[in-house]
């Protein structure tokens, strides 16, 4: 025997004179097989090591073991995902692999042809839904046929849906909160691009109605930008922003990787921060390590949603429960060097 080979059942088959459906019949724990057959298979498998893909096994119960996170790439050819992005990968990916399920990631822009597809040709047990709209025709497709999945973020309407989603209405006020207390009155807010909030993206229109919220609780004049995700974009609309309101002392912006580009339009245009600017961004706390200075931010524990995301649905998949799950994570504010009192 070649211990170095991977042998396959048909090498079992083989070896011990049965047809592969035969082999198979044993492996799945059919009682069809005379009990001198079955024994004679059983020690040629373990003379050869065989060992059945587990996928394999799976398929042919109905099963893959695996689960799919359907998110769509903003801009496909162009943008790669940001750091934000892939730690709710990892953090899916992660809980995947703690439970023995393979994960797939979809960055296509799938049509509701591409989505029944994938739905049934049973390559999968199982999705979490990414870039969720308020009315979102995925979630309502998907709950039609009865398909397991999850979402990051939430809809509308979520009778009867798992979810995990950060309170953004909630994140725009705590960050307006903080600002104000520290003395600014012009505060400028950097959203979302248009398109989306137009569109009913979940994160672009809570986070503008906590914006609204904040502007009558505080009565503070509107001055915000909706801007799209390239760097020079951000930076050059932030430019424009400092040299329309000359007066602008703080910015806070829902874009989890444009702290960056916003420093740099600040330096540009002289203004220190925490000296005579202040700044808060809704990201990730490593995110918000990784600038100088470094970030008050809004916590995006997207590593964890990710994680909890896809615990929730493997938990559905192995009716190890019966109730829908809804998470909405309340903001958290975490002080670093980015802020400062009005002077």
């Amino acid at each position: 025997m070649d211990e170095s080979r991977e042998y396959t059942i048909a090498d079992v088959a083989k070896r011990a004179g049965v047809s592969i459906s035969t082999v198979s019949r044993i492996l799945n724990g059919k009682q069809d097989v005379a009990a001198a057959t079955r024994e004679r298979v059983k020690q040629v498998i373990d003379e050869l090591g065989y060992t059945p893909h587990a996928q394999a096994r799976s398929l042919r119960a109905g099963k893959t073991h695996s689960i799919a996170m359907v998110f769509p790439q903003k801009h496909p050819a162009t943008t790669p995902f940001n750091p934000l992005d892939l730690e709710f990968m990892v953090g899916s990916a992660t809980a995947a692999g703690e439970r023995s399920f393979f994960f797939n990631l979809v960055t296509a822009h799938l049509n509701k042809r591409a989505l029944l597809e994938m739905v049934r040709s049973a390559q999968v047990d199982g999705a979490i839904l990414m870039q969720i709209h308020v009315q979102d025709w995925r979630v309502e497709l998907l709950r039609e046929k009865g398909f397991p999945f999850v979402m990051i973020g939430h809809a509308a309407e979520n009778t009867g849906i798992s979810f995990v989603d950060l309170d953004f209405e909630m994140a725009a006020q705590v960050a307006f909160e903080h600002l104000i207390g520290l003395g600014h009155r012009q505060i400028a807010f950097l959203g979302h691009p248009r398109e989306l909030h137009e569109t009913g993206y979940g994160p672009a229109l809570r986070s503008w109605q906590g914006y609204e919220t904040a502007l009558k609780t505080h009565g503070i004049e509107p001055i915000h930008r909706e801007i799209g995700f390239s760097a020079n974009g951000i930076t050059q609309q932030t430019l424009d922003l400092l040299d329309e309101h000359p007066a602008l002392t703080a910015i806070f912006t829902t874009h989890a990787h444009a702290a960056l580009h916003i420093i740099q339009a600040l330096d540009a245009r002289g203004r220190h921060i925490p000296q005579d600017f202040s700044v808060i961004a809704v990201t990730d706390t490593r995110i918000a390590e990784l600038s100088s200075p470094k970030m008050t931010h809004i916590d995006f524990p997207a590593y964890e949603m990710g994680y909890k995301a896809a615990s929730m649905l493997i938990r559905m998949l192995k009716g190890e429960t019966e109730t829908p799950e809804q998470i909405v994570i309340p903001p958290r504010l975490v002080l670093c060097d980015s802020t400062g009192p009005v002077k």
